[in-house]
């Protein structure tokens, strides 16, 4: 990000002092040296902003619960606890993230993770034999919506607790 924020700050300098000798060469205005200075910190303030609440929002992202009440780690450890498979779209749809930012909240690929498969396939996407849980097909069961999975959650909550 600290990359980001220093290519923001340059390339600000840049235009602003490009704008003032365009300026100062076709219309004959002298631009001060504090607007020039003024619209670069600025610039470079905003982009400050964006790097920082943008790396906030990835660092908070990955162990808060999404839909409030669910944690992705909870969510693989029940089922590996119940060995029962569960698809990518009910797990997306219980912890309230879209499908695509599925794989970089469950991280890497690993046999806790593997649990979560395609709703086509019931196998977990782009997984090598190496990474995918040697208890993986025991069970037939392939969870499929996100309400069968809360359920189950919580049914695996109340097994834990007992």
């Amino acid at each position: 990000m600290k990359k980001a924020v220093w290519i923001s700050f340059f390339f600000a300098l840049v235009v602003v002092n490009a704008l003032a000798e365009a300026m100062d060469y076709f219309a004959n205005v002298q631009v001060a040296m504090f607007y020039r200075l003024t619209f670069v910190l600025s610039i470079t303030v905003v982009a400050a902003i964006f790097a920082g609440s943008t790396l906030l929002v990835s660092k908070l992202g990955a162990e808060r619960p999404m839909s409030g009440q669910f944690r992705p780690r909870e969510v693989l450890a029940c089922l590996e606890m119940k060995k029962t498979r569960c698809t990518d779209g009910a797990v997306a749809g219980l912890l309230g993230i879209q499908r695509n930012d599925l794989g970089r909240i469950l991280g890497p690929k690993r046999p806790a993770s593997s649990w979560v498969v395609s709703a086509s396939t019931h196998r977990p996407t782009g997984y090598e034999q190496d990474e995918m849980h040697p208890d993986l097909y025991q069970n037939e069961q392939v969870i499929d919506s996100p309400e069968d999975l809360k359920k189950f959650i919580y049914a695996c909550r109340k097994k834990q607790s007992a």
